[in-house]
């Protein structure tokens, strides 16, 4: 009986270590399985927290992405190179206190453009502005020797107003004036060619192209020493003003092809408006009529227009009239 008690106890013994260990071995396990997964889930929070953070980056870079612009120095030319990712609206350059010039790229990511330095010290004002409306500038001081071989060019603006029109002069007394090219932005270019091989000055009245354009005149003299001008001009023209006397009435006619904004006759005192509170008033017509008749006596006109182009013309007259019996 001790054995067979001995045997049984042996046997639990036996059993309940088997148990234990069991136990253990599951505990181990699940110690291990959430030890991988709390670290796969670290992993996948600094990914996602990384890749957040890189996003955030990039769209901060796409953000402050700016146009940019250089300017580069050959022998006797600078070249503007302007870049732009999200496409150039515009360029405006100037020399010196020349008016700007301002050149219209539509989207162009990229431009390279090369002109001439003028004689003498300059300095060069460029800005880019993107089509986001972002914009950069930079200027920067050139200098060129004189060249006494090179013809003088000028370019007389007081016909522009009043007629529309300027006059292009080139003068060389020592090697003489052989021609003057001129064009309008990119239109095809205009020669005038002297018509004496030994001509010291060369003159030609063109026709200013109406609005915002861009003029580049070139004069060459006969050893081909050349000097170019680059203007910015707007195209106008004042109103035209014409008064007539027939017998004892006076005829006005006051015309201009862009039209009105407003017309004012003051006759002998009186005041008449053709303006927007006129009624019948028309911004587009473009021939205005108006006519009275004389008094006996000293008779007065005044006429002050002014155009759709905000150009003014204002004209003053006086004539005596005596009535026939």
């Amino acid at each position: 009986m001790n054995q067979i008690l001995l045997t049984n106890n042996q046997y639990k013994k036996k059993k309940n270590n088997k148990y234990n260990g069991n136990n253990s071995g599951d505990m181990k396990k699940i110690i291990i399985f959430f030890s991988i997964a709390i670290i796969i889930f670290g992993i996948a929070i600094a990914g996602i927290y990384g890749y957040k953070i890189y996003k955030n980056q990039n769209k901060e870079e796409k953000s402050i992405a700016r146009p940019e612009l250089s300017l580069e120095e050959t022998e006797n030319e600078v070249k503007i190179i302007a870049k732009a990712e999200i496409g150039i609206d515009k360029i405006i350059y100037k020399w010196n206190e020349d008016e700007p010039v301002e050149k219209e790229m539509n989207g162009r990511t990229t431009n390279e453009e090369a002109m001439e330095i003028p004689e003498g010290e300059n300095t060069l004002t460029v800005k880019v502005i993107d089509m986001n409306g972002e914009e950069i500038e930079s200027n920067k001081e050139f200098y060129k020797e004189g060249d006494n071989e090179a013809p003088k060019l000028e370019i007389d603006e007081d016909l522009l107003v009043r007629e529309g029109k300027i006059k292009i002069i080139a003068t060389d007394e020592n090697n003489k004036i052989k021609y003057i090219t001129y064009k309008w932005n990119d239109d095809e270019e205009t020669t005038i060619e002297a018509e004496d091989e030994n001509q010291t000055s060369l003159e030609t009245t063109i026709d200013v192209k109406r609005g915002q354009n861009t003029l580049k005149i070139t004069a060459v003299n006969g050893v081909a020493k050349e000097k170019t001008l680059e203007r910015n001009l707007k195209g106008v023209n004042e109103p035209k003003i014409d008064v007539t006397r027939e017998a004892n009435k006076i005829y006005m006619r006051i015309t201009h092809d862009m039209g009105f904004k407003k017309v004012q006759f003051t006759v002998n005192g009186k005041e008449y408006v053709y303006d927007e509170n006129f009624l019948g008033y028309d911004s587009e017509k473009q021939e205005i009529f108006y006519q009275f008749e004389l008094k006996e006596g000293e008779n007065t006109v005044i006429i002050y227009a002014v155009s759709n182009e905000n150009t003014e013309k204002e004209y003053r007259g006086k004539c005596n009239y005596t009535a026939e019996e």
